[in-house]
């Protein structure tokens, strides 16, 4: 799958992926700017700012123009934050690509930002705050972060807090907007069926006058965790939602990298699994198990998850742990290895059937500052891991002092000793 990287004179990166054989064209914009670069005070800016972003332009100066425009290319338009970076995307019809670029640009570009919209965004952002604390699923893995970085960015939730949602002005979205939004911030990542050299010179015009500033450097390593940390919630709930994380690599700690996605991949990979045949199939406690490898620019974790029976909470905990010493303990067989890295390319492939799919796998890659793979490259290093070498990541990581436990359940888990399951990993 070939690519082409542009560098305009401002600094914006550009990806172009052209597919003459595809039905749409994506086109995906990045900037450098997530839940890593808020003070606490400004916990939840960069979210607000993305939903901000949707409320009018120079061009289109209120939501409903806006989206009337996106809305009548039969576009597939939206944004979401992260905790590295922030993202605005548009998939169009081929011979749309054109115009939803020039509409997407306009968005990133020129936001107006209007004060009486803001107050009721407020509104919004607060009632998708209660969903996800409605959602003990999903509370779960705020409880995680708290516990494991405390006070650090990566200790805090993306949507910000109520506290901090409520306080925020315009001048707070501008003075952010203008540290973070630009140029040399900026990737683009544009994939399918349009004209290269169109859209390169259509981009390179709409970008041509933004700021171009320094880029930011990468926020320092979290230190080493001091555990075993150990975090509980109560809620009026017949489940136990429960995270076992410890930290692990980032996203630049290529040596390890691959490893661990398939260390992840043979404990929660599929419904084969090792943590799926034993919770779900032969114990019956849970209906979702699994597990994660999580890499940012500046931590990483790698977690096992599970909604249980909340009679058989401390049950599950010490199969869950027994797992994880399995794996220090003994190299994984080479057919279940070779099984697991076959799956785990082939959910690869899979998940990059759509121009839109693979606007993201080309963009990450490099608004990340990693070297750009294409999914075959990318393939080759997953089938390069072997099992020495994650047996050698299994007995580092899966150590107390690099565990984080969060359980939210009911108040019955208080009275659970949940400290010696991790004392004995």
């Amino acid at each position: 799958m070939s690519y082409r990287q542009t560098k305009f004179e401002n600094g914006v990166k550009l990806t172009t992926v052209p597919q003459t054989e595809a039905l749409s064209a994506s086109i995906l914009f990045l900037v450098d700017a997530g839940a890593k670069n808020e003070e606490k005070s400004s916990s939840g800016l960069s979210h607000f700012l993305e939903h901000m972003a949707f409320k009018g332009t120079k061009a289109c100066p209120s939501s409903f123009a806006l989206t009337s425009r996106f809305d009548a290319l039969g576009a597939n338009y939206n944004a979401f934050t992260g905790y590295d970076f922030t993202g605005y995307y548009v998939t169009v019809v081929p011979d749309k690509a054109e115009e939803a670029a020039s509409l997407l640009a306009d968005l990133y570009l020129n936001p107006l930002y209007p004060t009486e919209e803001i107050d009721k965004e407020k509104g919004v952002v607060l009632e998708e705050i209660k969903m996800y604390e409605d959602k003990p699923a999903s509370l779960v893995w705020d409880v995680y972060a708290t516990a494991a970085y405390g006070d650090h960015p990566a200790g805090r939730p993306v949507l910000g807090v109520p506290g901090t949602v409520s306080a925020f002005s315009r001048d707070d979205l501008a003075g952010y907007r203008k540290k973070h939004y630009l140029a040399s911030a900026t990737t683009i990542a544009v994939v399918g069926n349009f004209d290269e050299d169109k859209l390169t010179e259509l981009l390179r015009g709409k970008f041509f006058a933004f700021n171009g500033g320094s880029p930011h450097p990468w926020p320092k390593l979290i230190g080493s965790q001091v555990g075993p940390n150990l975090s509980l919630v109560s809620r009026p709930i017949k489940q136990t939602h429960l995270v076992l994380g410890f930290q692990s690599a980032t996203l630049f700690d290529d040596d390890e990298l691959d490893g661990l996605n398939i260390l992840a991949a043979v404990l929660g990979g599929g419904m084969s699994s090792r943590l799926f045949q034993r919770v779900r199939e032969e114990l019956g406690a849970a209906y979702y198990v699994g597990a994660n490898q999580n890499s940012h620019v500046d931590h990483g974790f790698l977690t096992v998850y599970a909604g249980v029976d909340a009679g058989r909470t401390q049950e599950v905990l010490s199969v869950l742990v027994a797992e994880l010493r399995r794996l220090k303990n003994e190299a994984i067989p080479a057919e279940e290895l070779n099984k697991v890295k076959d799956g785990f390319i082939g959910n690869l492939f899979l998940g990059l059937e759509t121009p839109s799919d693979q606007s993201f796998f080309y963009g990450e890659q490099v608004i990340l500052g990693r070297p750009v793979l294409d999914p075959l490259a990318y393939a080759e290093k997953i089938r390069a891991v072997d099992a020495a070498s994650i047996k050698r990541l299994a007995e580092k990581i899966f150590v107390a002092n690099r565990a984080t436990l969060a359980l939210v359940g009911p108040e019955a888990l208080f009275k659970l000793d949940l400290r010696a399951n991790l004392s004995s990993l």
